[in-house]
This record gives C-alpha cells, structure tokens and sequence, in this order.
C-alpha cells in the first residue's frame, strides 16, 4: 500500500510500504496517535509505529470509544491503512522520513483531542444551564478518561524525546506534542476541578429540593386536616354538590397558594413540567377529598 500520499493519492508523494508485524529490533520508532470513526462512534488510538526500509508494524497500547461516553475499550485490532494516508509527504530517505511524517500525523490528532475537550466543555456548560439533562456522574467518568487518552499520548512524545527516537524534525513534532497535550491535560484538570465543585453543590441543591418537597407534602397533608377541623366536618358530610364547593374550594385555595410559593423558593430554574405535576398533585388530592365526601356514611 502506498503511505503519506494524500488522498486521492497523489504518485509523488508517501511510498509503497508493507503493514506487517514483522520488523527488526532497530527499527525506527513513532509515537501513533490518532483518532478514526464518525462522531458517536469515534475512537481514539494511542500507540507505536516501528518502521523500516517498506515496513511499518503499528502497536496499539490502548484505546478509547465514544460510544455510550468516552471509555477505555480492549483494541479490536481494525485496520488502520487510513490513518496512514496524511499527512501528504515527499518521502526521500525511506524509514527516517515516514517515521517523521508518523510523528507529525500523531501532532495534527492533538488538534482533534482539543476539540473533544471543546466538545466536553461545551457538554459542561449546557448541564450548568439546565439545557440537557446529561447525568453528572457520566461527566465526571468522561473527563476522566480523556484525561488517561491525553496522558497517555503524551507519554509517548516524552518517551520519545527521553530517549532520542527519530530525526530531529521527528522529535520537534514530539516536542510539540509534548507542549500542546500538557496544555490540554491542564484544561481537562481544571475542567474536573470545577465539575467536582458543581456536584458538591448539586447534591446540596438535591437536599434542599428534598426538603422543600418534604415541606410541601406536609402542607399537602396538614392544611386539609386544620382547614376541615376548623369547619367541622360533621357539618358537610356526606358531601352534596352544594356543600363539596363551598368546603373544598378554600381548601384548593390554600393548597395551591402553598404550591406556587414552593416551587417560587425551589433552587435552580423551574420548568413549565414542575408546575403541572405540582398543580396536578393539588387537584389530585381535591379530588379524592371530594370523592371521599361523597362516599362518606
């Protein structure tokens, strides 16, 4: 197959190689990074590429899927030639110059990775804002996996230079790398910090949401009980028509004034559902009042 020839490919450009297991203990090497699929179902592939004279074996140390959220997956040994195609490359001097356009494919990927940690703040500031219901724990396990995916990749690059693999332009791109993918790993960490923070304060929020419920199913169960012993009940039962308005209507009065000053105090935003179910619990509760009245001896 012909590498780093563009696509289509362009006859001057890459070089026919072989993608083989098979290579020699001093062969070039590359950090590999990159990430293939379509979005939602995107992996990313962090690795080495180990390159001589028509020869490349790609190893692949670990792998993340996007599917059902980012997460660390066992590597289904795909077939990789596409990622292979870029960047478009002169190829002069054989394994040097292919394992410097490896490395400089695996530096363009971090542009991808900055855009997945776009595409997590992004998920960040609609979860702050109400917009989408993504639960935070599912966050949290996101960002800590990118994290591990950047980490990793980044320790190639550093392996790399470490160690002194490749030409000196191979191991610029891995400086590169180096420099950039800390920069993001620092974004992420900040961007966890901050998550952690807001599920701090959303389970204090979920607490004072219980409480504001349990207040308003006391009310719901307190206000009819003094309301009805203030009247009398002996005095509208069994319900008529007549008597049921005039006994319920204060009692639904009060009930959805208590409501509407509850959901007015309940932290965060609330929505048009929260209203209905609230006002539908009131008329719920009338109507089985009415409904007793009317069955009572």
């Amino acid at each position: 197959m012909r590498v780093f020839a563009g696509d289509p490919a362009d006859p001057d450009l890459g070089a026919e190689i072989t993608l083989t297991d098979d290579v020699a203990e001093d062969a070039v090497v590359a950090p590999f990074v990159r990430v293939i699929g379509t979005p939602g179902e995107r992996e990313i592939v962090v690795g080495e590429a180990r390159v001589e004279a028509g020869k490349i074996a790609l190893a692949v140390h670990a792998a993340w899927r996007e599917d059902g959220g980012w997460h660390q997956t066992p590597w289904r040994h795909k077939d990789l030639s596409d990622t292979l195609k870029h960047p478009a490359h002169p190829i002069s001097d054989g394994a040097p110059t292919i394992a410097k356009a490896i490395t400089e494919g695996s530096r363009n990927t971090v542009a991808q990775l900055r855009d997945l940690r776009y595409e997590m703040e992004r998920r960040v500031a609609d979860l702050l804002a109400q917009r989408r219901s993504t639960a935070l724990r599912t966050v949290l396990a996101q960002l800590v996996e990118l994290s591990m995916a950047f980490s990793r990749a980044r320790d190639l690059a550093r392996e790399a230079i470490r160690e002194r693999r490749g030409t000196p332009a191979a191991l610029r791109h891995c400086e590169a790398m180096d420099v950039e993918l800390a920069e993001e790993i620092t974004r992420l960490q900040s961007l966890l910090g901050s998550v952690s923070t807001f599920a701090v304060a959303q389970e204090g929020e979920a607490q004072q949401r219980f409480n504001m419920l349990a207040a308003a199913a006391a009310a719901g169960l307190g206000l009819p009980a003094l309301i009805l012993s203030l009247y009398g009940a002996d005095d509208y039962l069994p319900f008529t028509w007549d008597k049921a308005w005039r006994a319920l209507v204060p009692i639904a009065v009060t009930l959805s004034l208590a409501a509407g000053i509850i959901l007015h105090r309940m932290p965060g935003r609330t929505t048009a559902k929260q209203h209905v179910m609230a006002f539908g619990l009131v008329a719920g509760l009338i109507g089985m009042l009415l409904v007793a009245g009317l069955l009572a001896p």
